[in-house]
């Protein structure tokens, strides 16, 4: 652990603290609280330094409930003073859900869904692995891992997905790698990836995309339909489909996707007019912890699944409508964002188990082996729920 230093101590303390205090009052993630403390706090602009900073604070705020079990509910100052330090008291006594950092009751659902398997799960939470995407709209395959290496990208293209490529090192942050900034390259996870597989896009297909801002999984059934499905794209946030639609663009999109601002759950065509329907749902996004550790905290409010939960229904009743097949996906690793939510609707669906390879739900929900789930421990990927309905 790094020991704090003479002359930086009051900075980082405040920087720590401002970032948790951004995350616990506006449930935002680690990277949105960090830009916002570092606007008023302004950070270094030297991009050393200042992912740095970023890699310190993600440190930090990953370690918070390790903390606050070790040394009660302090102050946040306090608390990122004592991070700084590394000198914690002894660790020994507290329970297992403590030493991992996750909300007791996250870390016992977990047990009684994987039982000790779960600590192989919770042991892989520091070794997050970095997947690309190369973007072939943009530029022949060669012609991006060429320029990824010559850029000092060490890369281990995936055994599953031929457009997929495991990041062993870069010399580099990724932002600020050329093949990258030029969007030939998109940062994007294994589990992501194998959602929009589950679908299996055709050319010419009508596809609609219900909750797609902001379009990372719209881009890629573009790019494996060369652009010629037709996808009706959907979000509730007039933001978000403004950040889309630039990246659409940026990504070679070009004419196959109509962006529409509306609610998922309120679609205006009330036929089945869609031969597929991709439903890549709100929820707790407990199964993306390994990547933004704000996550650990959000989930401190057990209420928000229930919340999320209602809203899945409501999408999954919706598409029923108007597709005949149906992915629904969480980034999730809870049953009542998944297996729960897709079994309310068995007297109106077939289940197709959509990716033979993974692993399939757990036991006790899914015990034909109908759906699939991605872990970290077992595919170095977030956690996934990946489901695949026939309407009747």
């Amino acid at each position: 652990m790094r020991k704090l230093q003479k002359g930086h101590d009051k900075r980082l303390i405040d920087l720590l603290s401002n970032v948790l205090y951004e995350i616990e009052r506006y449930n935002i993630s680690i990277e949105k609280a960090f830009v916002k403390t570092c606007s008023l706090k302004r950070c270094s602009k030297d991009s050393e330094e200042r992912e740095r900073l970023f890699q310190l604070t993600k440190e930090f705020i990953k370690n918070v409930i390790r903390l606050r079990c070790i040394y009660g509910d302090i102050g946040r100052k306090n608390l990122a003073r004592i991070f700084l330090e590394g000198t914690w008291r002894d660790e020994s006594s507290i329970e297992p859900w403590c030493i991992y950092s996750v909300p007791k009751w996250f870390y016992e659902r977990l047990r009684e869904l994987l039982g000790e398997e779960a600590h192989d799960l919770f042991r892989s939470i520091d070794k997050r692995v970095i997947w690309l995407r190369i973007n072939i709209l943009k530029a022949s395959e060669e012609k991006i891992v060429r320029s990824l290496e010559e850029d000092g990208v060490i890369l281990e293209r995936d055994k599953d997905l031929w457009y997929l490529y495991k990041v062993i090192d870069s010399r580099k942050p990724l932002r600020e790698i050329k093949a990258v900034k030029d969007f030939m390259a998109i940062p994007q996870d294994k589990a992501s990836c194998l959602v929009v597989e589950a679908l299996r896009p055709e050319r010419n297909d009508k596809i609609l995309d219900m909750s797609a801002a902001p379009g990372i999984k719209t881009s890629l059934i573009a790019m494996l339909t060369e652009d010629q499905a037709k996808i009706y794209a959907l979000d509730i946030s007039k933001k978000r489909l403004y950040i889309m639609k630039e990246l659409l663009k940026k990504f070679g999109v070009k004419s196959s996707v109509d962006i529409t601002l509306a609610d998922g759950r309120y679609v205006p065509a009330r036929e089945k007019i869609f031969d597929k329907t991709l439903i890549d749902a709100p929820c707790s996004s407990s199964g993306a912890i390994w990547k933004d550790p704000s996550i650990r905290l959000s989930l401190l409010k057990k209420n928000k699944i229930d919340y999320y939960s209602n809203i899945q229904k409501d999408l999954v009743r919706e598409a029923i409508k108007m597709s005949r097949i149906i992915v629904y996906a969480t980034c999730s690793l809870l049953p009542e964002e998944g297996e729960l939510i897709v079994r309310s609707f068995k007297d109106q669906v077939v289940f197709e188990r959509p990716l033979k390879k993974f692993s399939t739900g757990y036991s006790k929900y899914d015990p034909e082996g109908l759906f699939n789930r991605t872990f970290p421990h077992k595919d170095e990927s977030e956690g996934f729920f990946i489901s695949k309905m026939i309407v009747i």
